[in-house]
Parts: structure tokens; sequence; C-alpha cells
């Protein structure tokens, strides 16, 4: 029996009689940190699919996704991209030089996010239309569409006829009411328009599905939640040194990881200036997903805020091999900027919070509300500010054997990304079996 046979294409063209195609529209292009996109090439392709996916290349340095050779990449470099690019990372830098030299405050981070918006919707307004022309002189109909955001649902639907079956797949949660341009606006009341006539629309959890009703004003007919989790199980005999075999960290500390972006949205100066007040054994260690110089202004700031017990992985690590970084940590930190509503909710699609669980590690979660996977599952610590994470380290190296293991629990029953899978192919094939 071939492969195809034992994992049926998913939805109506089960009964097609050549080797179906799908394509991945994903504009922002985070291709090689988004584990679930990753998984649903995997699962395609396990269930007989032809792959394709068109990116924009990342507007900053990350490395490359992994993919099997028989997926087919498009990248897309826009033409604005040589013209804007400096100017850009001009103002990045003076940006990033002056929160170096100030907590931010709900007022800095204001207006941080204000330009951060303005730049995002100058950007897109160039590169969308570019980035949809790209496909256009490329694509050949798919039997199966998916759209990973509202930016590249505008760039699909430009593409492909309305007749082509589609998944909605949001990373981002954009609310109406926080959009400040009108080429942005478009998009969001364009991805409003398109929710319900797609075959799903998948997200990661109850929160995001509430807020993406709210603007559409009714229930989201054909909602599925898909884990931000790997896809691949864990490797097994995995050493516990990648940190203390890299860096000076004293024997015997716990090791309490920051993973992802040195970044303001990931308050890590915030963090940093508290590690004074953290019981003496704790040590805080940043890994970058993208390689960084650490002559960076707010580097700098970040590592003259920790002291001597903050340390430093600027070299990222391919996510075939990140297993690798979290089996060498104890804690894992889940922070970010509560100023923009789409990163007060960030932890719930965190990339990071799945491989922090199911390598046993307690997470500390820094938001305004008790996130439900604390209060159900007691794998980690719930804390309002930053102020509070010496008393919620001590809280958990207290019964660390416990939260560990309620932590793996938690991994099995919400991150299994295969149960997810079949979840969605079963939803889009009772939604073809309707239209029979």
């Amino acid at each position: 029996m071939s492969l195809a046979e034992q994992n049926p294409p998913l939805g109506k063209i089960c009964t097609l009689k050549h080797t179906p195609r799908a394509i991945i529209f994903f504009f922002d292009g985070w291709l090689s940190v988004s584990s679930s996109v990753l998984g649903a090439i995997r699962e395609l392709q396990n269930r007989g699919y032809i792959v394709e996916v068109f990116i924009t290349r990342p507007i900053i340095d990350i490395l490359p996704a992994v993919l099997p050779e028989s997926v087919i990449v498009h990248e897309h470099v826009p033409r604005t991209r040589a013209i804007m690019a400096p100017a850009l990372e001009w103002l990045r830098r003076r940006r990033m030089k002056r929160l170096s030299q100030v907590s931010s405050t709900d007022n800095v981070r204001r207006g941080n996010m204000r330009l951060r918006a303005i730049a995002k919707g100058i950007r897109e307004f160039l590169e969308v239309p570019q980035f949809a022309l790209f496909c256009w002189r490329r694509v050949r109909i798919p039997d199966l569409a998916i759209a990973v955001d509202m930016n590249s649902l505008a760039a699909m639907d430009f593409v492909l006829p309305r007749t082509v079956p589609f998944l909605y797949w949001g990373l981002e949660v954009t609310m109406l009411g926080e959009v400040r341009d009108p080429f942005t606006r478009w998009m969001k009341l364009h991805e409003l328009k398109r929710l319900n006539e797609a075959r799903a629309v998948i997200n990661q959890g109850p929160v995001r599905r509430a807020l993406l009703e709210q603007d559409l004003g009714m229930p989201i007919a054909r909602y599925v939640e898909v884990p931000n989790a790997p896809s691949q199980p864990m490797p097994e005999d995995l050493a516990d040194n990648f940190f203390t075999s890299r860096l000076p960290i004293p024997p015997d500390s716990w090791i309490v990881l920051h993973s992802g972006f040195i970044s303001t949205s990931l308050l890590s100066l915030e963090i940093a200036g508290t590690v004074a007040t953290w019981p003496k054994d704790f040590v805080l260690v940043y890994h970058e997903r993208q390689l960084r110089d650490p002559r960076e202004p707010y580097i700098q700031a970040v590592r003259d805020a920790g002291g001597e017990r903050t340390f430093f992985s600027l070299n990222p690590v391919p996510i075939a091999d990140v297993d690798r970084v979290y089996a060498g940590a104890d804690i894992g930190l889940v922070c970010y900027e509560t100023a923009e509503l789409n990163k007060t909710l960030a932890w719930a699609s965190s990339g990071k919070l799945p491989y922090y669980l199911r390598h046993g590690m307690p997470i500390i979660i820094v938001t305004p509300e008790c996130p439900s996977l604390i209060s159900d599952w007691q794998c980690g610590v719930w804390v309002v500010d930053v102020s509070q994470l010496s008393k919620a380290l001590a809280t958990i190296a207290s019964d660390y054997a416990g939260y560990s293991q309620r932590a793996r629990k938690a991994y099995k029953a919400i991150y299994d990304f295969s149960a997810a899978f079949e979840r969605l192919e079963a939803a889009i094939c009772s939604e073809a079996e309707r239209e029979f």
C-alpha cells in the first residue's frame, strides 16, 4: 500500500486520481522558526502531497529552514528591500540604542509599538503586492492552498481562483481597532470576509479564537486548534550540557532560559535587571534565534543590567537541533510586552513554550492574567511583573520534580502536533462530505 493510500489526502481531493499538490503562502517568511508550518509540510508529504512553499526572505538574518529535498521553495526578495534596508536598519539601531538607556515603561512601549506598526504598514504596502506578483508568475493551480496570516491571504487571493480549497493558518492576531494604516485595515477586512469561506481556520488557542470572532461578529464556522509545536519526536539520549560546555556557568547552577530574540518585545532588559535579586544559585541565559553582534547597544545594556550571573548564547542552531538547547536548561521564561494585544497573547502561540514543556522544564509566564495552562496544569508559575521572578524561581525550586512532571503531562495533552493535524484532517473531510 502506498503512503498516499495509507494517509488519504485532505478533503474532497481524496477522490483525485493524480498526485495532489499543496501550496503554502507565507509572506513573513519565518519558516525556519515556525514549528507548526514545518509540521504541516511534513504531514502533507506523509499524505502523498507534492508541497510548494512561497515565502518572502525575512527582514532579519535567521537560519534557513531544513526541509526535505522534495519540497519546492520559492523565496522572494522584494526589490524595494535594497532601498529600504539601510534606512530601516539605521532606525532600528537608533531605537534600540535609545531603549537600552531606559526601562521600558508602558508609555515607552506604546510609543515603540506605534513606530513598529507604522514601519510594518509601510513595508507590507510595498512588499505584499510584489510578493503576490512573484507568486502569480510561478504558481500552478494546486489542489489545496494554505495562507499563513492575513498578508499571505491577500497575496493568495490575487494569485488563485476562489474555487481552490484553502486553509487559513493564523500565527498572528491583529485586532481591527489597533490598525493604524489603510493597507493593513484593508487586509484585516479581507481576512474577516474570507474566514468562514476557508475549509478550516487554524489557530493556537481559545483566547485567540475569541479575538477573531470578536472582530468577525459571529462564530468561526470551521475552527481547528493546532499548536505551534514540533511535529517530530524528541531525540533520545540528549546531553544536558549545551550551555555549561559553552559558557563559564558555575557548577550546580540552576539555568533559567530566555529563548528567542533579545528584544524590548521580550522584556530582555527588564528581566536582566532582576537577576541580582534571584536566589544565589540561579543564572540567566539568553539564547538567540538570529546571529547577533555582542557589541550592539541593547545587548550591552542587557549584559550590564544582568551582571556576572547573566550569560549569552548568540549563535542560533537549526530547528532540527534545537532540542539540544532546551535539554541544557532547568526553567523557561515566557515574557512578552503588554502594550500591544498580539504581544500580550504571544505566549499562547510561542514556539519555545512547547519545547520547554516537552523537556520537563517548569515555566514562568509574565502576563496580566493567569493563563489556563498554569491554572489547569500547575506546570509553572504565573507572575504579573518581572519583579516577581525571584519569588517564582524559589517556588519552583521547592517542588521542582512535581512541576517538571506536570510540564511533561501538559505537553503530551496539549501540544501533540500529529494528533491535532489528524483532527484538522477529520474536520476538512467532514466538510467535504457535506458538500457532495
